[in-house]
């Protein structure tokens, strides 16, 4: 065997030693992952709208972007964009985010509670998200008092 073969061989087994497993993607989760809920009113002379959004997402520079298209695959949903950004010692990046609340629901928070997150300030980031997500699916944003409700817990998320 020659020293390329060997090269070649000790690359190809690196590429095989990051294997997507539950426990590496919340390894990646609890170092670049996020959980984000905004809670939004909006007032027009015929109606008032309570909305509710959250958002499951991982941010990492383009380079590193490979990574991401993985994740969208273990979790078999999801969309990525690319972030441009001009300033000189930045770097573009590539996003990775969970916005349909159905996804959220019957893939990223049955996987979390499955596979707890490690760091506890990510933990209770988490544990707020899926109070919230409970919240919507009881409909409480539709009440001035539920409103007022998941703005507090959505500020928890983000603490």
């Amino acid at each position: 065997m020659s020293m390329s073969d060997n090269a070649s061989s000790a690359g190809n087994q690196q590429e095989r030693l990051v294997e997507f497993t539950p426990d590496y993607v919340v390894g990646l989760i609890d170092g670049e992952g996020y959980f984000s809920v905004t809670v939004s009113r909006d007032f027009s002379k015929t109606y008032k709208s309570l909305r509710m959004r959250l958002i499951f997402g991982v941010k990492l520079k383009e380079d590193d972007g490979e990574i991401l298209h993985r994740l969208k695959q273990f979790f078999n949903c999801g969309s990525l964009h690319r972030r441009i950004d001009e300033r000189p010692t930045f770097s573009n990046c590539l996003e990775y985010q969970v916005r349909r609340y159905e996804d959220i629901k019957t893939t990223i928070i049955p996987f979390f509670r499955k596979h707890p997150l490690l760091f506890k300030s990510k933990r209770h980031a988490f544990e707020r998200f899926v109070e919230l997500a409970a919240c919507f699916e009881a409909g409480e944003h539709l009440s001035d008092q539920g409103f007022e409700k998941m703005k507090v817990l959505a500020r928890e998320v983000h603490q």
